[in-house]
């Protein structure tokens, strides 16, 4: 534990020690099998061409052999280690999200026995779906401003190619998911430095649940699921919720919505992209692309998009850095949203 820790109220308000979390280390992992649309047309029994014109999705990435939530995961992490400076046995949490994975021991437990943690390295799985991601950051602010950890780890990790298989879910389902993962690494940004990183703002959540019956997912007894899929309904309270979120993060922030540099949000697929972006009144370009070419990856959406922002942005000056908002659905509707400020700017509202 660094000496900061368990630090006092008062001493953090007397401005001693910078408040804040900043993410200085992030990676995704994508499955390695890159299979055009029409393919899963044909799998799943669609007219040719349906995902590419409906959905706007040209390819989705599944898992190879080998290649499970566990493999990826633990891919995204060290890559998101080597980038932050940091090593596992650094880590004093390891917090994981999976809509997938279902398992014992949990992906965070099988993490941290992958990165060869430390014992006192503490494990946590977050929930939430397509949301598990701004779940578990909030949970890892949370631990770092209260003084109790100095680096966590967040992970998330979906293959959602060997559960939504033909045969067990329709294609206008089933056909719109990939497999992939993200992982950030995240410390109070009184103990970094380093100019590539971002600090993190306030998170907040909510649960429109007049929207809970537009998609359900359940096991049935002969191992199959039952999914109810209302796609026009949900594509609808997606974009107002997600409209809604984007504008409340906004207003919380300070920021205008026209001064951010990429908004990495959940992305159910291209075309509700890009009339959110529409709703907002912002380029379609702001929106770092993910379904198009790898399709919904679940819990891992928001994780890849943030990563592909963070990454253009490492690649800029400081003084040309912005910020990132975030925003994403659950099922439920369970929603949530927050914003990113690059390392460096004194001011931003908490």
């Amino acid at each position: 534990m660094s000496s900061h820790s368990n630090l006092s109220t008062e001493k953090k308000a007397s401005g001693s020690v910078r408040d804040g979390v900043a993410i200085t280390g992030w990676a995704a992992a994508l499955g390695a099998r890159r299979v055009l649309s029409e393919e899963v047309d044909r799998a799943f029994g669609m007219p040719i061409g349906k995902l590419r014109s409906r959905a706007g999705i040209e390819s989705v990435s599944y898992a190879a052999d080998g290649e499970t939530e566990l493999t990826l995961g633990a891919q995204a992490l060290q890559r998101a280690l080597d980038v932050a400076g940091c090593q596992a046995k650094e880590i004093d949490w390891i917090i994981a999200s999976s809509e997938t994975h279902v398992a014992y021991p949990s992906v965070a437990a099988q993490l941290h026995k992958r990165a060869s943690a430390r014992e006192k390295c503490g494990v946590l799985d977050a929930g939430g779906a397509c949301l598990g991601l701004l779940n578990a950051l909030a949970v890892a602010q949370s631990f770092l401003d209260s003084g109790r950890a100095r680096n966590v780890a967040v992970v998330t990790a979906d293959v959602h190619s060997r559960t939504l298989v033909p045969g067990r879910v329709a294609g206008e389902f089933g056909g719109l998911f990939g497999d992939g993962a993200s992982a950030f690494i995240l410390r109070n940004d009184y103990e970094t430095k380093k100019s590539a990183s971002y600090v993190l703002g306030k998170f907040s959540f909510g649960c429109a649940n007049q929207y809970a019956e537009a998609i359900c997912v359940a096991g049935v007894e002969n191992g199959g699921l039952a999914v109810r899929f209302d796609g026009e309904a949900l594509s609808r309270a997606a974009i107002t919720r997600m409209e809604r979120t984007l504008t409340e993060v906004e207003k919380t922030s300070g920021i205008c919505r026209l001064e951010v540099g990429a908004f990495a949000t959940h992305q159910p697929n291209p075309r509700l992209v890009t009339l959110l972006a529409k709703q907002c009144n912002v380029p379609a370009s702001v929106f770092p692309e993910v379904a198009r070419k790898s399709g919904n990856l679940g819990s891992s959406t928001c994780g890849v998009a943030l990563h592909v922002a963070l990454e253009a942005a490492a690649k800029m000056p400081v003084s040309k850095r912005k910020p990132i908002f975030l925003a994403s659905l659950g099922p439920g509707l369970l929603y949530g949203g927050g914003w990113l400020m690059p390392g460096g700017v004194a001011e931003f509202a908490r």
